[in-house]
């Protein structure tokens, strides 16, 4: 009885049941007989709290998983560069992928927490938004390279056929402890309804600013559906850059004189950098030839990749075409982690400067800060990473802000990717849906 309190009663399927009782009753013996890598490099202190600095790209109320989970992507069907969104009551469907780096497999619980448009918690009953089982359990993995580091690929769907979503808007997905339901990482992702139709546009400013050259206003042009009655008091407009979720801005102008029609924009000077650069980091494997790779150490483990030097001011690499959050790691049984060494010459600096990207979920961690080296005139790192394709780039903390774009003079400028999210505030549960979710990539 105490297992069924868990779920809704209603749609407790007996299979569904059996599979918790027959997995539950050896997972203590699965958790016990793993042994977790922990590089020198890579150590994680279980008293270390996460570091929150403003300008960080994590939302309200994420979980940053520790070094223990690695390689996290969160897409929509198969295509893995999409964004993290679905339609609501169609047959999409999002596939989250991780590896944790371990020896064998065990189980994990899933969650979903629905949010408002800043991410705050919107304080809906699970049956409110859920429909089905209020948890899930994660129970297909595969072992992955036989080469240390171990680690254990993890791959789950959603919906399925035990949860349903009921609600448009901003999700959170937990991943839990099976034994104990701790949270040990979430994700932002979206479900939007699809209702009305938007029109947008980008006006390039040029010179705005002494230290950037190029600048991006967006302007949105959305017609409603026929519901929304005051659309000043229940529209909200957000514009995301490059799926920074957390650094979405909420417009700050609004125009409703067209019938049926809300115009919004930001103000011209608070306009995005729009020569944001990143770095191309290709590593199908880790032993074939790259052109950003400039030795190999194999002796090591794991296996050292030294890149070339980034040098600031100079502009050498191709523009990239696109860009993908979460990188592209080789999900290959024989796929091995490397620990890539980044070199970056630019003057002592008195801030700190760090390795920056997908790998570390473009978070600050202290095992990815740079150090200069006077006797080479640059700044040294490394990360541990999944053979794949990855973006890069480095940010500096400058009391407590991050600021990933005073070094970016070291890259040639990429396409930017701007989100549209259109939210409208529901008077019977005062929370936020999602009617309408566009993206739009920069010429």
């Amino acid at each position: 009885m105490a297992l069924l309190s868990r779920f809704s009663k209603e749609c407790l399927p007996c299979n569904f049941l059996i599979f918790i009782l027959t997995f539950g009753a050896f997972s203590f013996l699965i958790n016990c007989s793993g042994s977790n890598y922990v590089s020198s490099n890579h150590r994680q202190d279980d008293g270390e709290k996460q570091l929150l600095y403003e300008n960080n790209p994590a939302v309200n109320g994420q979980k940053i998983p520790d070094d223990r989970f690695q390689s996290l992507q969160l897409y929509k069907g198969s295509q893995t560069e999409s964004l993290p969104a679905i339609r609501l009551g169609s047959d999409e469907y999002l596939i989250l992928r991780f590896d944790e780096m371990t020896s064998s497999g065990r189980l994990y619980k899933i969650t979903f927490s629905h949010r408002n448009a800043d991410w705050s918690d919107s304080n809906l009953m699970a049956g409110t938004y859920l429909k089905g089982f209020r948890e899930d359990v994660i129970s297909e993995n595969s072992p992955g390279s036989s080469q240390e580091p171990h680690y254990v690929h993890y791959r789950y769907r959603f919906p399925n056929d035990r949860i349903q979503f009921r609600y448009s808007g901003n999700y959170l997905l937990e991943v839990r402890s099976y034994e104990t339901g701790e949270l040990l990482f979430s994700l932002p992702f979206f479900i939007h309804e699809h209702q009305g139709d938007l029109q947008t546009e980008i006006e390039e400013i040029y010179n705005l600013s002494p230290a950037y050259f190029l600048h991006h206003q967006p302007f949105l042009r959305y017609r409603y559906p026929s519901f929304v009655t005051s659309p000043d008091m229940d529209i909200t407009m957000g514009i995301t850059q490059n799926r920074f979720w957390g650094r979405t801005v909420q417009t700050q102008h609004h125009d409703s004189a067209e019938f049926g029609v809300y115009r919004g924009y930001i103000d011209r000077d608070d306009s995005f950098i729009g020569m944001k650069e990143f770095r191309p980091l290709r590593i199908r494997r880790y032993d074939d030839a790259h052109p950003e790779i400039i030795r190999i150490n194999p002796e090591t483990i794991p296996v050292e990749v030294f890149l070339f030097r980034d040098v600031v001011n100079l502009n050498v690499s191709p523009r990239l075409r696109h860009m993908s959050y979460f990188g592209l790691p080789r999900h290959h049984t024989r796929s091995r982690y490397v620990n890539v060494q980044f070199e970056l010459q630019y003057e002592p600096s008195e801030d700190p400067i760090y390795v920056y990207g997908p790998f570390n979920h473009w978070q600050i961690r202290e095992e990815n800060r740079l150090r200069y080296r006077p006797e080479t005139r640059s700044w040294h790192g490394s990360a541990l990473i999944k053979e794949g394709e990855y973006i890069y780039s480095y940010a500096v903390v400058d009391q407590d802000r991050i600021d990933d774009v005073r070094l970016d003079a070291s890259f040639s400028s990429s396409r930017l990717e701007y989100t549209y999210t259109i939210y409208y505030r529901d008077p019977l549960w005062q929370a936020d849906r999602l009617l309408f979710m566009k993206s739009q990539w920069t010429r």
